[in-house]
This record gives structure tokens, sequence and C-alpha cells, in this order.
């Protein structure tokens, strides 16, 4: 009877981590939305950085994309990232090229959306899942407004 008890309990828990990693069930099909620029936001990660979405639908399709991640301060996620504002050099190597994997992580979950055109299709990249949380949920921010 336990063993019942743990499926059920595992099964439940995968289904609400599905919705939760998937825009909480809200349709992010571009084709579903009317043409128009959307913008939106997610919610801050633990150190405050939030991520920004734009983006235009014109004929079911997304025609421009894009998406900046900018810490609590307001500077933005970029090829900077990582750098000494003085020294305009990594202040650590490692944290760098982490920093800058993420960008490039970024950068591709816009193409794929782009391509794709659903938000919930957009492939997590290792290192850069917490990007991928922001960006779904700015995704979802935007298309929220047009409901």
């Amino acid at each position: 009877m336990r063993r019942a008890y743990t499926t059920r309990t595992l099964a439940f828990a995968a289904a609400l981590g599905i919705a939760v990693f998937s825009g909480c069930g809200q349709n992010m099909k571009a084709s579903d939305y009317p043409d128009g620029t959307y913008t939106g936001t997610s919610a801050p990660d633990d150190d405050g950085a939030v991520g920004t979405v734009t983006f235009t639908i014109k004929g079911n399709v997304i025609t421009e994309a894009s998406f900046v991640i900018a810490d609590a301060d307001g500077t933005p996620h970029d090829e900077n990232y990582g750098l000494s504002k003085s020294t305009g050099k990594p202040v650590d190597d490692a944290f760098y090229q982490r920093a800058q994997a993420a960008i490039a992580a970024e950068k591709e979950y816009v193409t794929q959306f782009t391509e794709v055109g659903d938000a919930d299709e957009v492939d997590i990249i290792a290192g850069a899942s917490v990007s991928h949380r922001q960006f779904v949920e700015a995704v979802a921010d935007a298309l929220s407004d047009s409901e």
C-alpha cells in the first residue's frame, strides 16, 4: 500500500513541476495571439536579477525578439558581465566563463522562441536553467496582458 501512495505522490509532484516550468499551463504559442509587440518581466532571482523579454508577433509568427537579464542595480548581463568595472578584466575566470555561457544560452532561448513560436518548446540549456525559468516567466507575463 505504501508503494501506491509513493507512486501517486510522485505523479502529483511531476505534474506540479511540469505546470510550474511550463508557465502554469498558460498558452504560449505566438500564433494564438494578435499581432503586436509584447514586453514582460520575470520574477527576480535569488540575487535580485530580473529578465525582460520583448517580442513582436506579425502574421502568427515572431518577427523580432530580445531577452536581457539585469542585476538588481540595472546592470545588464551582456558581454561585460563578470568583468571588473574598474579593470575590465574578469574578477574570477571561472565565474566569467559561466556568466558568458549563460548569456550565450539566453541568446539561444531567443533564437529557439523565434523559430518555434512557443516558449513551452524552448529547450533548457545546461548551466542556464535559472535564465530559462526567467525567460519563460517573462514570456508568460508579456502574453498575460493580451488575454
